[in-house]
């Protein structure tokens, strides 16, 4: 069964409360905690979204959200990159970096179908964001311990080019699209 939801770029006025409430961030024992990673990605739904958004205007992000009736069911960002160290985007080629993507704790567990609906909604989003753009290579950073995203990307058909280390966490994936 599909999950219905009505995706729309987020409005501080009206979504702040909803994306308030929005939990991303599984508490499991024996310390009653969340992983470290889904506690970045919750805090940056409730605290740095809306300022991040608005510092990165120039980069063309973009903030959706999806609506299930019950509040947010899931929740991203992306935005053209900007200098990274190491990093040189291809000559004629747009980059979009997925900054962050979170699915509420109510849809999780499931398998990955609601998350690869969700993935899919952000690359179609990333597609109509570089219209002029006939190849746009998307990045996304995953932590090492993240399996389920890493999974997630995995069936999307990025691929991981960076492993992340204990020093690093983070790892570098890549998918390309094509018009």
């Amino acid at each position: 069964m599909t999950l219905f939801v009505v995706w729309k770029i987020a409005n501080k006025k009206q979504d702040a409360s909803g994306l308030a409430a929005f939990k991303c961030a599984i508490k499991r024992p024996p310390r009653d905690r969340a992983f470290s990673w889904e506690r970045e990605v919750e805090k940056y739904f409730h605290r740095e979204v809306w300022a991040d958004t608005n510092a990165s205007s120039h980069l063309g992000q973009r903030f959706r959200i999806a609506d299930d009736g019950e509040g947010i069911a899931a929740a991203y960002t992306h935005a053209r990159m900007a200098d990274q160290p190491g990093f040189t985007p291809p000559a004629g080629e747009q980059t979009r970096l997925l900054v962050m993507l979170g699915i509420a704790v109510r849809h999780r567990g499931q398998g990955g179908k609601f998350a690869d609906e969700v993935l899919l909604d952000a690359l179609y989003d990333i597609l109509d964001s570089e219209p002029d753009s006939a190849t746009i290579n998307v990045l996304a950073k995953v932590h090492m311990h993240n399996v389920p995203s890493q999974k997630m990307l995995t069936r999307a058909g990025f691929q991981q080019n960076t492993a992340g280390t204990a020093t690093k966490p983070l790892g570098w994936w890549s998918l390309t699209l094509e018009r």
